[in-house]
């Protein structure tokens, strides 16, 4: 506790503090608990001498107050010469005299008058001294000329004296040129007007003059430039839409065509509860044939709030089957009340985002790369191997004609199993490793080859700003 401190209390509750004091104060009671309870009891003390009741001195307190102060200071003296006295003595030079409003006006101005009195003093000084300079130059300069007070004109013979002597031949004199064979020629000079239909040899002394500039009628403005085409720039703006928006077809049909430009997606969703939101795309994805293997670190996680962000991978399906599955996500959605996602972010994959995906999966899965066709697949597979022999495959030929018969022998194969992979998308801190995940390889290991129409898919479920 300090004084600084205890006086902006006390003007805290007397209610004289300005912004700054105010602040100041706040300050200091909040890092300091003895200034909050100091503060708390002079606070209570000023609200107990408001409120207490005001009572009347006692009837003697006056007598007894004047008597003690006449033990304490001597009488004052009352005698005739004592007074004449006291008003002839001098005042002491120890007592300062008060000085009077007017004298202290006048000190105030002193400085200011003595100062504009010099500089009024040296600028005058200044004139006159280099008026009497020139003054004097000028004379000197010019002995002959005219005194001012004749006001003579041009044709007063006085001016001639005072002009200056002429020391070298007129512009207009004719100046003599040498030759190269040491013969003076002096040249007449040029009359000002020349007639242009009379033809002027060419002197081989002189040197010729360049053509005039053709005179141009637009100096205003520029010449024209050619004509400018410009290309057409197609600017491509991400997928950004409210996730309610996909109960519309058109709007899925955008989303499928949007992803069906380029090689792989990241598909964000953002959402107000991101455990309720993992909940909800289970169930959406256990509509559409999709088995989620969910990281058991991640869940537990995410049970206890200490994650936020939630990757799921998956690449078992086309453009059109992910628009159908946000699609199946957005009804099961708007199932529960208030709704639990907000909006819908599409973008290509980012390089960024296939080295994250790396480190999450513990593998390359080849986003940027298009496997093969199945007819081209096929047609490589009927393509004869030189390097087999002949009779490399003819057994499984006889196996499959002498089974052609047999019940089931035309079954179809049964599809690929639909998977995908939950996990954690953020910093490295909160990531499980790849190698300890028993789901993961469970992932891994049903994963198989993948459709060259598949889009693999990053779809993050991320906290959004409602």
């Amino acid at each position: 506790m300090t004084d600084e401190l205890l006086q902006l209390m006390t003007a805290c509750i007397d209610g004289v503090l300005n912004p700054a004091e105010a602040g100041v104060l706040s300050q200091s009671l909040a890092a300091s608990a003895e200034a909050r309870a100091t503060f708390a009891h002079l606070k209570a003390n000023s609200v107990r001498l408001r409120k207490s009741r005001r009572v009347a001195p006692p009837a003697g307190l006056h007598k007894r107050v004047m008597a003690c102060v006449a033990t304490l200071t001597p009488a004052p003296m009352h005698a005739p010469h004592l007074q004449k006295c006291e008003k002839k003595a001098e005042p002491t030079r120890n007592a300062p005299v008060p000085a009077s409003p007017t004298t202290r006006k006048s000190r105030a101005w002193a400085p200011i008058a003595i100062a504009a009195g010099l500089l009024i003093s040296v600028t005058a000084g200044s004139f006159l001294f280099f008026n009497q300079q020139n003054d004097r130059n000028s004379t000197a300069r010019n002995p002959n000329r005219p005194p001012p007070a004749t006001r003579a004109g041009a044709d007063n013979p006085e001016w001639a004296k005072w002009l200056p002597v002429e020391h070298g031949p007129r512009p207009s004199v004719p100046v003599p040129r040498e030759r190269p064979d040491n013969t003076v020629v002096v040249r007449p000079a040029v009359p000002a007007v020349t007639v242009p239909s009379i033809p002027v040899e060419p002197d081989a002394s002189l040197a010729v003059a360049p053509q005039p500039r053709p005179v141009r009628s637009d100096l205003h403005a520029a010449q024209p430039q050619p004509e400018t085409i410009f290309d057409l720039v197609q600017v491509r703006l991400p997928f950004l839409r409210p996730l309610s928006d996909l109960d519309r077809d058109d709007t899925r049909r955008q989303l499928a065509e949007e992803l069906a430009r380029d090689p792989a997606f990241r598909i964000d969703l953002f959402t107000r509860d991101p455990a309720r939101a993992v909940a909800v795309f289970r169930d959406a994805a256990k509509v559409a044939g999709l088995t989620v293997f969910t990281d058991a670190t991640t869940q537990d996680r995410l049970t206890k709030r200490q994650v936020n962000t939630i990757a799921i991978y998956t690449e078992s399906f086309t453009a059109a089957e992910l628009a159908e599955l946000l699609g199946k996500l957005n009804a099961e959605d708007a199932k529960i009340s208030p709704r639990v996602f907000d909006a819908l972010h599409a973008m290509p994959v980012s390089n960024a985002d296939n080295t994250d995906i790396k480190a999450i999966l513990g593998i390359d899965p080849g986003l940027f790369k298009r496997p093969i066709a199945d007819k081209e697949k096929d047609k490589a597979d009927k393509t004869p191997d030189p390097t087999k022999p002949i009779s490399a495959g003819t057994v499984t030929e006889v196996i499959k004609s002498v089974t052609a018969g047999q019940p089931g022998a035309n079954a179809q194969p049964k599809p690929a199993e639909k998977t995908a992979m939950l996990l954690t998308w953020g910093p490295n801190a909160n990531r499980t490793a790849p190698n300890t995940s028993v789901e993961l390889k469970q992932f891994l290991s049903k994963r198989g080859d993948r459709k060259s129409n598949a889009v693999p898919a990053i779809i993050v479920i991320r906290p959004g700003n409602g």
